[in-house]
C-alpha cells in the first residue's frame, strides 16, 4: 500500500511529500520518494538539514539499503497517523 503523506515541522511549516510503503511510524525517508519539497531544504548538499523557520535539525542523512535516506528526528516532526 502505498500513501502520499505531507510532512510538517513542529512549527507548522510543511516540509515535503512523501511516498510511504506500508504501516506503521515515518522513522526514515528514502530521498527519491520525496516527490515535493515545498520548504526547499537542500537534502543533497547538506548531511544534518534543518527547518528553514524555526531552525530545528530534522535528522540525518544516512545510506540505508544502499540508498540515501533522511532519518528522521521524531520530536521535530508533527506525529503522523497510519
Amino acid at each position: 500500500m502505498i500513501r502520499a503523506i505531507e510532512v510538517e515541522c513542529r512549527c507548522g511549516l510543511r516540509l515535503f511529500r512523501y511516498h510511504k510503503y506500508g504501516r506503521g511510524r515515518l522513522i526514515k525517508c528514502y530521498i527519491s520518494r520525496i516527490t515535493r519539497n515545498y520548504a526547499g531544504i537542500d537534502l543533497a548538499g547538506t548531511s544534518r538539514p534543518h527547518c528553514p523557520t524555526c531552525g530545528r535539525s530534522l535528522g540525518y542523512i544516512t545510506m540505508a539499503y544502499g540508498k540515501p535516506a533522511l532519518k528522521l528526528n521524531q520530536g521535530t516532526i508533527r506525529p503522523l497517523r497510519s
